[in-house]
């Protein structure tokens, strides 16, 4: 009997460890999170709608590629920043423009920015194109959402988005003004 019993345990014991209850994962996504996967989606939409235009173009198609003047405005300013980005990262390594808190460039006090007006004249001009092709897109983006009464935390994820964008050494804009390089990423 005292064999039994032990075999009953065992066997007992054995069948509650296969069959153990595990809870389901749970992810709580915050508001702030949710609207940045939302903003996020948007703004790779919009990205990949001017890839698809723009590749119908090239092929030749003619009606299908015909878009309303809003979204055509879009679609150039996703194209021009294509056109500015190798400018845009040159002037960021070199610490002449920053990402600011409000996910725009800003020029930065640097010697030949200061000193040559030529060269001054330029980047304020890349940095103009590239502000007002942000701030096209940015709309775009608030209007498909309709997130317009939280237009001031989407500019915290379109800065956010910028800043994670940036290679390491590009200055960026803290909230509270603060101008900091931004890391190296760890590990890589």
């Amino acid at each position: 009997m005292h064999r039994s019993m032990w075999l009953l345990i065992m066997f007992i014991s054995l069948a509650l460890l296969r069959c153990t209850v595990r809870a389901p994962e749970l992810n709580v996504t915050g508001e702030k999170t949710a609207l940045e996967n939302q903003v996020l989606g948007a703004y790779q939409q919009i990205e990949s709608d001017s890839w698809l235009i723009a590749s119908a173009r090239a092929v030749g198609a003619t009606s299908s590629a015909v878009v309303s003047g809003s979204k055509k405005e879009v679609i150039d300013a996703v194209q021009n920043r294509k056109f500015n980005k190798d400018e845009v990262d040159e002037l960021k390594a070199d610490k002449v423009v920053g990402e600011n808190n409000r996910g725009l460039l800003q020029p930065l006090a640097h010697p030949r920015y200061d000193g040559d007006p030529e060269y001054r004249l330029y980047v304020d001009q890349i940095i103009e194109e590239e502000n007002n092709d942000r701030l096209i897109i940015y709309e775009r983006v608030l209007t498909i959402n309709q997130t317009s009464a939280e237009a001031a935390r989407a500019n915290e994820v379109f800065a956010k988005l910028n800043f994670d964008n940036s290679a390491p050494g590009t200055m960026i804009q803290n909230p509270d003004g603060t101008w900091v390089e931004k890391p190296a990423i760890r590990g890589k």
